[in-house]
């Protein structure tokens, strides 16, 4: 290992990010491939997954769009323990895109940068999940073409192979000569432009396990020509790998694709029929769990806030600590609105959206030491919905102890309240907020607070909870002041 701390891969959207892919809310970016931009999202249902943008100079291709649409068709298909689950695509939107579901778990690129090659266990149990998500894969007729380190996840329970973005179907129907890949993972025939079939992938799974095993590519890393010409006429260096996997390496690395073992072969040389092979590798764990904290989501919503404040504590908790550790809060990525401040000076009604998680910018998440991305919720509230959302804050207190509490922003009817119980004016300052009036429960120690204005559809309300106890005599002033940083960002 070489002691580099592991960090949470992911960045602020930017300016020119969209914030929507169909109904799907994007909240951060996850990385770039090939093929174009990979999104951390919310679907409507409040669950994290991965959307893939494809990028505007490719999308203009009519053959690609032929072909991305018959692969999105053919991906829906591949099931099995060790793939990442197309979910849904837009292959006729004017940016075609991909959804699958979100895997937490780093790389196995950027597990080995931070802490060195597997273990011979964790090797095993690497070797086994590839070959298996491999094989559901090739059942679907569809070729990867571009298995390398940074398409393999490495979530608690076991990798996942992802990114189908370049694969074509066996039946041939979308079959190209283009040179698709990544030098150093490709085999010598998709070099050559000949067909790739299911052996091009055992090719790449070679190169993958020797990455794995020794922290480098058999054919070296550099100018793609020369890595072309070393995995063409070389042999590869193995130098690093246990002596005990050369072999079998060795053949899935051979030349010739007829003389590769199959995925079906190299399941049986790395499955474990003990299951005692240890994972997640050592030091691995705490990339996972930063990875699981960044899509993790809070409980469903509870308008009263009193319900369920144990399960809301252990959970937000647990992120904190996380997120601590990949270094606080901030290490988190946070919708960009592409305004420098919190409040907009230029906003008009029409911009304005009644999804309330739309308002959070990186200057309101800063300054109310917000410690994810917000949880879109609502329920009925008569004839009329109540849309809301809710982010964990560290604003109220030391997080150390789990005193994190939570602002949520609701619009809804006239008659809204968020707090119903024991319902009493609150004195706070509310002059710069105009028809504002500020609310707390009557509790020996304020455990709730709400600020509530009226608005052309009905009220809006900024509503805040925490632990009892912990909002004392500071809550409500804390409370005006989201409010504050809110206001002009809401409809009106």
């Amino acid at each position: 290992m070489n002691g580099r701390q592991p960090a949470v891969h992911s960045r602020r959207l930017g300016a020119g990010d969209p914030r929507r892919i169909s109904h799907y809310r994007l909240v951060a970016r996850l990385g770039r491939g090939g093929m174009g931009q990979v999104y951390l999202a919310r679907s409507r249902g409040g669950r994290p997954v991965a959307v893939k943008v494809v990028a505007q100079d490719i999308a203009d291709d009519p053959e690609f769009r032929r072909r991305f649409a018959d692969e999105v068709k053919a991906a829906r298909k591949v099931g099995g323990f060790h793939t990442a689950q197309v979910v849904d695509a837009g292959p006729k939107d004017a940016q075609p895109w991909l959804v699958t579901a979100y895997i937490p778990g780093p790389s196995l690129q950027e597990a080995v940068q931070a802490h060195g090659p597997l273990p011979s266990g964790a090797l095993r149990v690497l070797g086994a999940g590839l070959a298996e998500g491999l094989a559901a894969i090739h059942r679907s007729k569809l070729v990867h073409r571009d298995l390398k380190p940074a398409n393999v996840i490495l979530a608690d329970d076991g990798p996942r192979v992802i990114d189908f973005g370049i694969s074509r179907a066996l039946d041939g129907s979308s079959a190209t000569n283009s040179v698709l890949g990544t030098p150093g993972y490709m085999s010598p025939e998709q070099f050559q432009g000949r067909d790739a079939g299911p052996a091009s992938d055992v090719f790449a799974l070679g190169c993958v396990l020797v990455y794995a095993a020794s922290g480098h590519s058999p054919y070296g890393e550099g100018n793609g020509l020369v890595i072309q010409y070393r995995t063409i006429n070389e042999k590869p260096d193995l130098a690093g790998v246990p002596e005990h996997l050369l072999p079998f390496l060795m053949s899935c690395l051979d030349h010739e694709p007829r003389r590769r073992p199959t995925v079906d072969q190299a399941l049986a040389e790395f499955a474990d029929p003990s299951g005692d092979s240890a994972w997640p590798p050592p030091g691995i764990e705490a990339m996972v769990l930063q990875r699981r904290a960044l899509g993790a989501l809070p409980p469903p919503e509870e308008p009263s806030g009193r319900g369920g404040g144990r399960s809301r504590i252990l959970v937000f908790t647990a992120i904190g600590v996380l997120l601590a550790a990949a270094g606080a809060w901030t290490a988190t990525a946070w919708p960009d609105s592409g305004r420098s401040g919190g409040a907009s000076t230029d906003a008009t009604v029409a911009d304005r959206s009644m999804a309330p998680c739309d308002v959070l910018d990186n200057a309101i998440a800063e300054r109310h030491m917000l410690t994810d991305t917000g949880s879109p919720g609502g329920y009925d509230s008569g004839s009329q919905r109540v849309r809301t959302c809710r982010w964990a804050t560290a604003e109220f207190g030391d997080p150390d102890p789990g005193y994190e509490g939570y602002f949520t922003l609701a619009y809804g009817p006239a008659s809204l309240e968020m707090i119903q119980e024991n319902r009493h004016r609150f004195p706070t300052d509310l002059s710069d907020l105009p028809g504002a009036e500020a609310y707390a429960n009557s509790s020996e120690f304020e455990t709730a607070c709400e600020v509530t204005w009226r608005t052309s559809f009905g009220r809006v309300s900024v509503y805040a909870d925490e632990p009892p106890n912990v909002i004392g005599g500071v809550g409500c002033d804390a409370v005006a002041d989201f409010a504050r940083s809110v206001f002009p960002k809401v409809p009106t």
